[in-house]
């Protein structure tokens, strides 16, 4: 059970410490690269101009064992809404009936509003 954790960092360093894993041993489980954990542990998360990429940490979430919320708020990234299957389905749905234009106007939209919710 996460109580605090200030950082991604002390969050790799919690994980190691209660799991006995070596960084290589998480890598391995998460499917990350040592390197990319590593620089991560030291604090230099620049893995791009934002950050880690919400993929990687949802990676490195089920690889160690916890919560996409608690890496992402470890990360400081907004911690993405869960979304039953369902609902996945019906936007997949509408937006494979939407031409090729207005699926190039959804996505510009849908990456305003995620560059909002990182600021």
């Amino acid at each position: 059970m996460l109580l605090h954790v200030d950082d991604l960092a002390e969050l790799i360093e919690r994980v190691m410490r209660e799991k006995d894993w070596t960084l290589s041993t998480l890598a391995r489980r998460s499917g990350i690269s040592t390197s990319t954990l590593h620089s991560w542990k030291s604090g230099d998360r620049a893995t791009g101009s934002r950050g880690p990429s919400p993929a990687l940490l949802r990676k490195f979430a089920d690889g160690a064992g916890l919560t996409v919320a608690e890496v992402f708020e470890a990360a400081g990234r907004h911690v993405p809404a869960a979304m039953d299957d369902e609902t996945e389905r019906r936007f997949l749905h509408m937006l494979r009936a939407l031409s090729d234009d207005d699926r190039k106007v959804v996505e510009a939209t849908m990456q305003a509003m995620a560059e909002r919710q990182r600021s």
